[in-house]
């Protein structure tokens, strides 16, 4: 029988670091609309690159809702505010609305954000695949790691969607957070789920490859023996 793997000995993994990286990443879709929380553009992008760190956009782009610093044509200052494609803005925010104080904060955050989060994210992978090297079933490890990963991004996505759609009445702020907020529990949750459910099939895979079957003739024709020497068994 194995020993136990001391504390030391047992291989670190990607379980919280991977999803924050997928929460810095993919598009979490926001309930009843065709928008998607974002940390980079899409469509066209300034040849200098986007001045916006927070977007909620469309496929192309086209719809948009996003938080930029620059020159504000509106107020004919520098400062944080709201770029929309229309007048009218959405989530209650139109085109070059003045963000405020809290706008200044969000901005920062999503900002180092995008790229402290893939950074961690990385290094989560990293730990994963280590953890493959070392294992001493390193195909079993891997497949623990890759339903952990694709569970991982289902849960950011779905929690991610959920999150977003509750932080509706916060406006943007509120949809940010929760958002990215959900795809970050979710991740992490998907990651644990899809772990411990690969782990559980080798379990099963284990039991009925260790397992020894009695063909069904063979385990009758033992049954009828032992009950007829039973019957001619004297007794006393």
């Amino acid at each position: 029988m194995a020993e136990d793997l001391s504390e030391q000995q047992i291989p670190m993994t990607g379980q919280v670091l991977m999803p924050t990286g997928l929460a810095a990443l993919v598009r979490i879709p926001i309930p009843g609309t065709n928008l998607c929380i974002e940390l980079d553009p899409r469509g066209w992008v300034p040849k200098g690159g986007s001045t916006s760190t927070l977007f909620f956009q469309d496929i192309k782009g086209k719809k948009h809702l996003r938080l930029d610093y620059g020159f504000n044509v509106k107020t004919n200052s520098v400062n944080y505010h709201w770029n929309a494609n229309n007048a009218t803005g959405h989530f209650g925010y139109g085109d070059h609305q003045p963000a405020g104080a809290a706008g200044k904060y969000v901005y920062q955050a999503a900002k180092y954000f995008k790229w402290g989060g893939r950074i961690i994210g990385i290094v989560g992978m990293s730990l994963d695949a280590v953890s493959v090297v070392q294992s001493d079933r390193p195909m079993r490890r891997a497949t623990e790691v890759v339903s952990a990963w694709a569970l991982a991004r289902v849960g950011c996505v779905a929690v991610g969607e959920y999150g977003a759609g509750a932080g509706v009445a916060g406006g943007p702020y509120g949809i940010a957070a929760g958002g990215i907020g959900g795809c970050l529990i979710g991740g992490i949750a998907g990651y644990w789920a899809g772990e411990k459910m690969a782990q559980a099939a080798f379990i099963v895979y284990d039991w009925a490859d260790e397992t020894v079957f009695t063909p069904l003739l063979r385990a009758a024709e033992f049954e009828v023996n032992a009950f007829v020497n039973e019957l001619g068994t004297p007794r006393w």
